[in-house]
């Protein structure tokens, strides 16, 4: 999304961070604090989420962070996840990810 600009969570990682220390962060728990841009839901035994805050390139796909979670937020709603990051993990049918957070539960 143009023009977006969010704070990240206080001791947590932007989208961008998360896409450039993927393999350091790999198995750990982190913060990302964004904007939901699309929620699938009820897709093998989780709710998928998208978030964006502002960092990344969209031409490179590192804008946009997508979440494995049990939570149903609210699109267009500034959330905070906490989740274990995994990198290079693929599902199959061509759901691939460079980065995924996985487990991952709304902050309250």
């Amino acid at each position: 999304e143009k023009g977006l600009k969010i704070e990240k969570a206080a001791g947590g990682v932007t989208v961008e961070e998360l896409y450039l220390r993927r393999k350091e962060l790999d198995g750990k728990k982190v913060a990302v604090r964004a904007k939901v841009v699309k929620v699938s839901p009820k897709i093998m035994g989780r709710n998928w989420v998208h978030l964006q805050d502002g960092t990344g390139d969209p031409a490179a796909g590192t804008n946009d962070l997508t979440v494995g979670t049990q939570d149903l937020p609210v699109i267009g709603s500034v959330v905070t996840f906490l989740g274990t990051a995994a990198k290079d993990r693929a599902f199959g049918m061509g759901y691939d990810y460079k980065v995924i957070l996985e487990d991952a539960a709304l902050a309250k």
